[in-house]
């Protein structure tokens, strides 16, 4: 927060990222509002997404019809203004200090993921920082199937990548990764509505999952022998529907 980590109190700030927070609260609790009514009318996943998209949309008045009638420079200027005010408060709470600290809460979690946390290595880091057991305890209640797959993704992508050759130097590596990545696994399996987010996962979604189990199969974590290995990975499979 810029009022505070700048060193100094600057209460203009502080009134920017209350009023920006409170927003962000509001928009989550219309989306998870919006979420519980879609579950039982929309026939598709595509449907129930564009339910979900919709869920902060408010109805167009006759004068905001009328606005539209204006001419083009007004239109500009209101273009810009409102584009001003969006680097402004971006600006105010994107800073480096987003994801050096753990998350207090599932929506500053989302925050900083997405607006922070922008290749596959700020991701990981940004997950090895929440520690999984943060992570479960903040989407007990539920946790997003877009989420679930971007952090599979991550997580796949990290353990190709972190000893290709199967070199030893790197083994150690390539065992702490695997111990992430069963902890950030073990911790979504506690989570609420676990089935449902799971139906909602797209093929191309499912079969990177299926992927990171694969090599988390293939890897011996430190401090553990081969049949407490093989438990771990069964109860992964059980827990995520796998074969």
């Amino acid at each position: 927060m810029a009022s505070i980590y700048s060193g100094a109190f600057d209460t203009a700030s502080l009134q920017k990222e209350l009023v920006q927070a409170l927003e962000e609260d509001r928009k989550y609790k219309a989306t998870d509002e919006m979420k519980k009514r879609a579950i039982h009318t929309a026939s598709s996943y595509d449907e129930f997404k564009n339910f979900v998209l919709c869920a902060d949309l408010k109805p167009v008045s006759s004068k905001e019809l009328q606005n539209l009638s204006k001419s083009e420079r007004q239109r500009n200027r209101l273009y810009h203004k409102k584009a001003a005010s969006v680097r402004a408060t971006t600006g105010t709470l994107t800073g480096s200090n987003d994801s050096r600290r753990p998350p207090k809460s599932s929506v500053e979690f989302l925050r900083t993921w997405k607006r922070s946390c922008t290749s596959d290595a700020g991701k990981y880091e940004y997950l090895v920082l929440t520690s999984p057991a943060r992570l479960g305890k903040l989407f007990q209640a539920e946790m997003d199937a877009d989420l679930f797959a971007d952090i599979v993704a991550c997580l796949t992508r990290t353990m190709e990548r972190v000893n290709p050759n199967n070199e030893i130097d790197d083994y150690e590596a390539e065992q702490a990764a695997a111990t992430v990545a069963i902890g950030v696994l073990e911790a979504v399996a506690t989570t609420s509505r676990l089935e449902l987010m799971l139906s909602f996962l797209s093929t191309p979604d499912t079969m990177t999952l299926h992927r990171l189990v694969q090599l988390i199969e293939g890897i011996t974590v430190a401090a553990t022998d081969e049949k407490t290995q093989a438990e771990t990975c069964s109860r992964i499979r059980a827990a995520f529907n796998m074969p």
